[in-house]
């Protein structure tokens, strides 16, 4: 049996059949120079992703510089270009695989480095889903993307880096159950098309309004990133729903 597709485009538009979960997803198109230019003339920021893969490798971000002048964010390292169709030039020439491009988010920011959220949801065999853990990724210094590993990163406890962040006004427990709620809804409407699967990692986004989204779905997510905390009980029931 052919193996059903996992590109981040296929998940974007099973969760964006749902009206309760399509507000909280970021615009997300296939690559294309009219999207490209749609998207950057419509958004302060505008993400180029490979279409599948993981752990932040070739995320590109385009955000606007004034009158038609565009930074292009790759890594630590910061490019200013004249014009969308040269940006649009430049960037294509990075890409070695095929990519979307997502609406960017104002992420959050904790100690003026942005950071998103990783949201374990699980389920047993016959039981309901369930959110067995949650972790703030804070970014490198310099970096665009928050994968610890690629941008030198840190994790921290959620309602600590809710607590630390630019986050107005602050309401800790009001996010965090937001968050439950809208991870717990995609996982039912992914497993509609995904019926075998038992756990879902969603990166997830806060905005400086407090708004959450959804920017990623991951069907076979590390969960190494909960061993970083100091308190390990997240990690273990983690585990114990993968047994």
């Amino acid at each position: 049996m052919a193996r059903k597709s996992e590109t981040k485009l296929t998940k974007y538009r099973i969760m964006r059949s749902s009206a309760s979960i399509a507000k909280g997803l970021p615009l997300t198109r296939s690559f294309s120079r009219r999207s490209f230019s749609a998207m950057v003339r419509s958004y302060p920021r505008v993400f180029a992703k490979p279409i599948s893969g993981s752990g932040g490798a070739g995320i590109i971000m385009i955000s606007r510089a004034g009158a038609n002048r565009f930074h292009v964010h790759s890594g630590a390292v910061r490019r200013t270009i004249r014009g969308s169709d040269n940006t649009y030039r430049y960037v294509k020439r990075k890409l070695s695989t095929h990519y979307l491009l997502q609406q960017g988010i104002p992420l959050a920011r904790v100690g003026n480095r942005p950071f998103d959220v990783r949201v374990m949801v699980q389920r047993k065999t016959g039981s309901s889903w369930i959110v067995t853990g949650m972790l703030a990724k804070v970014a490198g210094r310099g970096y665009i993307i928050t994968n610890i590993r690629r941008s030198g990163g840190y994790v921290l406890p959620l309602s600590t880096a809710i607590m630390r962040s630019n986050i107005r006004p602050l309401a800790p427990s009001a996010i965090i159950s937001r968050l439950s709620t809208v991870a717990l809804l995609a996982a039912e409407r992914l497993s509609t098309y995904y019926r075998s699967q038992r756990v879902y990692g969603f990166d997830m986004g806060i905005d400086r309004n407090g708004r959450v989204w959804i920017i990623e779905a991951n069907l076979r997510p590390d969960i190494s990133l909960f061993l970083k905390l100091p308190d390990k009980s997240m990690y273990q029931t983690i585990l114990s729903y993968r047994s």
